[in-house]
């Protein structure tokens, strides 16, 4: 019996001494990643914040090189699901009164529609209005699904049609034309638009559509809304709630990370770019709120690296509003 006591813990200790020795081999690996300069560089990282107090957005920028974070501009009322150029000097995406119920559009100046920002010279040119794309019935036009495609040169157009439902068009800004798809109607909003692929959530998971051809297919199981990396080799999705984020290889169709809020905390989930992800793929970016008093939160901007397991924050913004809203800015495909 004690040689068998003996045994037992004698092989706890081996246990106990390899999975010590495999913790320590992967810090290491880490360690050595990041000072032989083999970890890929992080582009800069753009994101908004929205404030419906004083109807304006702010553009800040992460400076990956300077690890710094600046405002670098601001646009009228709420400007969202944006993304930026190849060469990161203008930013598209579109602009709306929120929360609509709260203005009386008829007696505003403002006009909603797809808006640029210039980041050379900080200029907000409104690229087509509601009024003058004459698509649907007088706003009937759903913002929240509508984004820019092809360098910020076309938008995929959302809009109710008389029954009620979602219908889509691929609207060419150049042209000024717009081609209706053939999306299935029974879907409550789209995710993103890249490369001609159309991620949307459906039944308690993400379908992909192919606009170019048709295609429909399942995308990801027990997911609701997802951000695909600008390659599609990688997804992010939330749990039941927002208090954990799923990251997701979708060539070996498995899991690659579980971020998980703590104590008081919750994640931004409420927009399909509440997360991003950087060109490489290597780096993910989300939204975090620590929830105090009020409606109030300490909201933290965070990227968390793949490679090494490991989030840092780059933007803290303490005792944060309810009024305000972050989303990121996308690259354009």
């Amino acid at each position: 019996m004690k040689k068998n006591d003996k045994l037992f813990k004698k092989k706890i200790k081996i246990g106990v001494s390899a999975m010590i020795g495999l913790i320590l081999l992967v810090k290491v690996s880490r360690l050595i990643i990041i000072f032989s300069g083999d970890m890929p560089a992080m582009d800069d990282i753009y994101f908004l914040a929205y404030d419906s107090r004083t109807r304006e957005t702010i553009i800040y920028r992460y400076d990956a090189d300077m690890k710094k974070t600046n405002e670098v501009g601001k646009a009228a009322e709420y400007f969202h699901n944006c993304k930026i150029d190849s060469e990161k000097k203008y930013i598209t995406g579109v602009c709306n009164l929120w929360p609509p119920e709260k203005y009386d559009d008829t007696k505003s100046e403002f006009k909603s529609g797809i808006v640029r920002y210039s980041l050379e010279d900080g200029s907000l040119t409104l690229l087509r209005s509601e009024q003058q794309m004459c698509i649907g019935n007088n706003q009937s036009i759903f913002w929240d699904s509508c984004f820019p495609f092809d360098n910020g040169e076309k938008m995929l157009m959302c809009y109710v049609d008389e029954e009620n439902n979602f219908t889509y068009l691929l609207y060419d800004l150049a042209t000024s034309k717009a081609k209706k798809i053939g999306m299935p109607k029974m879907n409550r909003g789209v995710c993103d638009i890249r490369k001609g692929n159309i991620w949307y959530p459906k039944r308690k998971g993400v379908m992909q559509y192919n606009a170019k051809t048709g295609e429909l297919k399942q995308f990801l199981q027990n997911a609701d809304v997802c951000t695909v990396s600008d390659d599609s080799r990688k997804a992010s999705y939330f749990g039941n709630d927002n208090k954990k984020i799923f990251l997701y290889d979708m060539v070996r169709k498995k899991k690659i990370g579980t971020l998980k809020a703590g104590w008081n905390k919750a994640f931004g989930s409420l927009f399909p770019y509440s997360c991003g992800w950087d060109q490489s793929g290597n780096y993910f970016c989300y939204i975090e709120h620590f929830i105090k008093f009020f409606g109030s939160s300490d909201t933290r901007i965070k990227v968390y690296n793949l490679h090494t397991k490991t989030s840092k924050c780059i933007f803290l913004h303490r005792n944060a509003s309810a009024t305000v809203q972050y989303e990121f800015v996308r690259n354009a495909d």
